[in-house]
């Protein structure tokens, strides 16, 4: 494994009222002074569900690091008081919005976040998005990516004019469109049906740049606790040679 300090695990299945299972692996990379992405989990206040936070710092920027945790937190506050609809998610991203705006007029500058959120209910969930970290599903062997990466690459992508894949090596990859920064934002809104033994997992792009899609899903539909599957995930984009901040946040359906 790439970096000299060991991946982190977080057993967060104690946010979730039934059996399934969630864990958190994060690494601070090779290259990096410090680890900018932020994660958390907490049970919905509608009960019954849960709700995942993840969110990347914007390298480069001062104040990336507490941009994700000030968007992390607020993002938290809304989903720990609200049911799993489409409306808690997309007041935990406005919630997280208003948090950087107030995190900006304390340091200065433009400090600004990436942002993913789940409120997962019993059949499905409800996702709010905002910059290029992702949401993945995972079912049946093959990883789907949930989310719209809000950067050029992947706008030139979606346009037709760059070929899928450029997402990983383009050398414009890092220029974000859209973020988690204080002004006005219009975020991804979306749901999507959970199934027996389906991984929803959230992660920041120092994770899934450096693998395929199809690597993800090897990682991430195998069998044994989940805490060591994304331990192992998250390794294995190290050794792949990533460089950033490498992050994910799952959860598993039980069977």
């Amino acid at each position: 494994m790439t970096g000299s300090a060991r991946v982190s695990v977080v057993d967060l299945s104690a946010a979730s009222s039934d059996s399934r299972e969630i864990a958190a692996a994060t690494h601070i990379g090779p290259v990096r002074k410090e680890n900018q992405d932020a994660f958390a989990a907490t049970p919905l206040g509608g009960g019954g569900g849960v709700g995942l936070v993840l969110a990347d710092g914007m390298g480069g920027l001062p104040g990336g690091g507490e941009a994700a945790k000030a968007a992390t937190a607020a993002a938290l506050d809304v989903l720990a008081a609200g049911p799993a609809e489409e409306a808690t998610a997309a007041e935990a991203v406005a919630a997280a919005n208003r948090a950087v705006a107030a995190l900006q007029a304390e340091l200065g500058g433009q400090p600004g976040t990436t942002l993913t959120v789940a409120a997962v209910h019993r059949t499905g969930a409800f996702i709010g998005h905002a910059g290029d970290s992702r949401a993945y599903l995972v079912r049946a062997g093959e990883a789907s990516v949930l989310t719209s990466d809000h950067s050029w690459v992947g706008e030139q992508v979606r346009a037709g004019a760059l070929e899928p894949g450029s997402e990983r090596r383009h050398s414009r990859r890092n220029v974000i469109t859209m973020a988690v920064m204080g002004g006005e934002i219009e975020p991804q809104l979306l749901s999507v049906p959970l199934l027996a033994r389906d991984v929803l997992m959230l992660c920041s792009d120092g994770f899934w740049e450096p693998l395929t899609d199809e690597q993800i899903a090897a990682l991430l539909d195998t069998p044994g606790p989940l805490t060591a599957v994304v331990r192992r995930s998250a390794e294995a984009a190290l050794d792949a040679g990533g460089m950033d901040n490498v992050t994910l946040l799952a959860l598993r359906v039980s069977s």
